[in-house]
């Protein structure tokens, strides 16, 4: 895309945003995506090996359209499209991937797939010597949303899963993105026995039963004075998500 296209495409979007034009925002972020995804297929063909849609087209929501987070996505993809110097490292890729993906849900897709070259794949092995963890830690890091492929080699896990696992933002939000797809395909009993499994094996790590119990044996009064509250902060998510869940069910009864 050039500089010329960039900042009237920019112009365009900000205009549409502000007279809440749908029609027209609706033609800017398919624009866009179809920007994108073709600058995915042809910069890092090294890469990847193809995008696959698990339906045709969106079902795209009207509020999100309009909305600001759109309007940031757009201008923040756009720029990425026209400013990403080249060659772009794994992580590049991967914010890019991430970033593209999480879009193209709130948009109304479903799901992408993505194909990648077997050169750009590490195998378990690889990966958690990469990571100075232990392949039984590494499971346990796919558990909680570390990218990797069901192919029929060894070589699994895309190389710039590496590199956003190391990343604080984006560690977040690919284990947000996995979660997602999670849910999508699961019914609430299936999520509620893994909700139980997940709760069951911090039990045992801590040897209490509720985290109620845990803040009382380990003296803790406030989770931001520990050095990794993640597990605790876990354990209150999976509680909450376990009471919602819960209530769904005994509720649709």
């Amino acid at each position: 895309m050039s500089a010329t296209l960039f900042e009237q495409t920019k112009i365009d979007i900000e205009e549409a945003y502000e007279k809440n034009n749908l029609i027209k925002m609706e033609k800017e972020s398919l624009f866009v995506f179809g920007q994108v995804f073709h600058m995915m297929l042809s910069v890092f063909s090294d890469r990847l090996k193809g995008i696959t849609f698990s339906k045709d087209g969106f079902d795209i929501e009207e509020a999100f359209l309009i909305s600001n987070k759109n309007k940031q996505n757009l201008l923040k993809i756009l720029k990425c499209i026209t400013r990403m110097k080249l060659p772009a490292s794994d992580l590049e890729f991967g914010k890019l991937k991430i970033d593209v993906e999480r879009w193209y849900n709130e948009l109304g897709g479903e799901e992408m797939y993505f194909e990648y070259h077997e050169e750009y794949l590490l195998t378990p092995k690889e990966a958690a010597k990469q990571l100075d963890v232990s392949t039984v830690t590494l499971n346990k890091y796919v558990k909680q949303g570390f990218e990797v492929m069901d192919t029929t080699s060894h070589h699994k896990v895309p190389k710039h899963s590496i590199a956003l696992w190391k990343d604080p933002v984006y560690v977040i939000r690919m284990q947000m993105l996995a979660q997602e797809k999670k849910l999508r395909h699961q019914t609430p009993e299936e999520r509620l026995h893994e909700l139980l499994g997940e709760i069951g094996e911090l039990q045992k790590q801590y040897h209490v039963k509720t985290i109620s119990e845990a803040f009382t044996k380990y003296e803790i009064i406030d989770l931001d004075s520990l050095d990794d509250p993640a597990d605790f902060r876990k354990w209150a998510d999976l509680e909450e998500e376990k009471e919602m869940l819960m209530k769904e069910m005994i509720g649709g009864s």
